[in-house]
């Protein structure tokens, strides 16, 4: 009934709702009671690969999935909006496994983009969001990624090929 400007505010919506559940579930997954069970198939890459963006335990893809099934019950979803949105977090998973640490420089810290991920690969108690670091930054995990700050894995690889 909004038209326009309803399917914007639901994508809107939908976005920082699931990123919001992700964040908990994700977080939660790296208990120490859940982790070498369900999550840990996930970080035997380090540096993450767009492999590893699928590559789960059904328990984990169950749980992560959870937040984007949800939303459409609790809230007006148009169902192509909610496709195409489908396809989209599909897209930014892979994307945010791909090693490609480029985000416009004003958005960095608010964007969870591929650096924030591999730090989260590497470190494992830090980034747990998928598209913000807003939940991040509330529940105290965030950590500017290392590759911002020239050390990251990519920094590491060309120094080894300086010398």
């Amino acid at each position: 009934p909004l038209g326009w400007t309803g399917v914007f505010l639901s994508m809107l919506s939908f976005l920082f709702f699931t990123d919001m559940g992700i964040y908990w579930i994700h977080r939660g997954l790296h208990h120490k009671l859940f982790y070498k069970r369900f999550h840990k198939p996930h970080h035997l890459w380090k540096i993450a690969t767009p492999f590893a963006s699928h590559a789960f335990h059904p328990v984990d893809g169950f749980m992560q999935s959870l937040p984007y099934h949800i939303y459409p019950f609790l809230f007006p979803l148009h169902k192509v909006t909610y496709l195409g949105l489908y396809i989209f977090v599909n897209v930014w998973t892979i994307s945010i496994h791909d090693g490609d640490y480029r985000v416009p420089r004003l958005l960095q810290h608010i964007i969870n983009g591929s650096a924030h991920h591999t730090d989260h690969h590497l470190y494992f108690d830090y980034n747990y969001g998928q598209y913000f670091t807003l939940w991040d930054k509330i529940g105290g995990s965030y950590k500017c990624p290392s590759a911002f700050e020239g050390k990251g894995p990519h920094d590491y690889l060309r120094k080894l090929q300086e010398k």
